[in-house]
């Protein structure tokens, strides 16, 4: 647990888990408390390009992210160019 005082957002790693025989992990109290990930919660599992592993996105933030792409004109209008910065 972080001691008072101090800013868990800067804070990057949470311990180590282990790979159950069923696949399962459990996800470190600390880390769900500071991204307010709850029983029930959807995640978006994305694995890395680099084979280096996976990333966990809480789905109502990949919600609203694909509601902004959505009204983001200029973003289509670069993806129909090919532009590369039109990456998300």
């Amino acid at each position: 647990m972080m001691s008072k005082g101090t800013c868990s957002k800067m804070r990057i790693v949470y311990g180590v888990v282990t790979v159950s025989d069923k696949g399962q992990i459990a996800i470190p109290v600390d880390l769900r408390k500071d991204l307010d990930i709850r029983q029930g919660d959807k995640l978006m599992v994305l694995k890395r390009k680099d084979d280096a592993g996976f990333t966990l996105l809480k789905l109502d933030m990949m919600d609203e992210l694909m509601h902004n792409i959505q009204g983001d004109d200029e973003f289509f209008r670069k993806v129909k160019r090919g532009d590369k910065s039109a990456q998300v």
